[in-house]
């Protein structure tokens, strides 16, 4: 489905009850620079950007009656995990964990195809 990255965006999809992949998935063009630069929305208030991704992925899986979110990170560039790459990776999962948000998977998908994210690729 996805094979190589084209440009810098962030992939959003969703994973149902039975652990297959449903829809929709959702592209969405660019993303901050900075996880943890902080950004004020009316419903939220004022939180990082990682926290706001996370609670809008939230909101979405809810609405699907998903039962967990996985996250693609289309980049261009080689397969090695980079310092953005992790940092992104990382302020996710921690936003993911600290709001209880079932963040399934993350990936990077790059010039040559698609690479899962590790634990230790992100610490």
């Amino acid at each position: 489905m996805l094979e190589r990255a084209s440009r810098r965006q962030v992939w959003l999809m969703f994973i149902d009850a039975r652990g297959c992949l449903g829809e929709p998935l959702i592209p969405m063009e660019g993303y901050p620079e900075d996880p943890n630069a902080l950004t004020r929305t009316e419903d939220l208030g004022e939180l990082t950007e990682a926290q706001l991704l996370v609670q809008r992925a939230d909101l979405l899986r809810e609405v699907t009656s998903s039962e967990s979110v996985v996250i693609v990170w289309e980049r261009i560039g080689p397969p090695a995990v980079g310092v953005d790459d992790r940092e992104w990776a990382r302020a996710m999962r921690d936003a993911a964990f600290a709001l209880r948000v079932p963040l399934r998977a993350q990936f990077i998908l790059h010039d040559r195809g698609v690479r899962l994210l590790h634990l230790d690729d992100i610490l």
